[in-house]
Parts: C-alpha cells; structure tokens; sequence
C-alpha cells in the first residue's frame, strides 16, 4: 500500500475510533478501504483476507463478518456507502 493511502487510512481510522457512529467518519474509511483493496495485487488481497479471517475467529461480531463481506465484495460496501445520506461536515 502506497505512503500516502496509508496516512490517510490510518488519519481516518483514527477519526472513526473517536466517532464510532459518524457516518461520514464511516464512509471515509469504507471509502479508503475500497481503494486499498482494489489497488493490492493478489498475494497482499489474499493476506488481508486471511487477517479478516483471523480477526474473524477471534472476535464473532457482526462488524467482523461486515468487513469481510466488504473485502470480498467491495460492490457490496459501495452499495452501502450510496445509500447512506450525505452529511455536510
């Protein structure tokens, strides 16, 4: 992953961890998640699915299993992410 999606991966994160609930906090990640995954070649796809299925095994809660769904089909994400409202910020 490159420097800079990173940074702004780990800056969104972070606002998310502050705002569990903010929908647009939300959507930035889920955003940047979306391009993470769809500019990693095959090994690293393959590694995040496998640390999804770790995280998985160790904690059974359904915003687990929704970042999985969301790693394996990013239009399902995506979905999600048009439906929501936009919130001015």
């Amino acid at each position: 992953m490159e420097y800079a999606l990173s940074q702004a991966l780990q800056a969104a994160c972070d606002d998310l961890y502050c705002a569990p609930l903010d929908l647009v906090a939300q959507a930035n990640v889920r955003g940047l998640l979306l391009q993470t995954v769809a500019s990693t070649d095959e090994r690293e796809f393959a590694r995040e699915v496998r640390m999804a299925l770790i995280a998985l095994r160790r904690n059974p809660d359904i915003n687990v299993w929704r970042a999985l769904v969301a790693l394996l089909d990013p239009a399902v994400a995506l979905a999600r992410l048009e439906s929501q409202p936009t919130i001015a910020a």
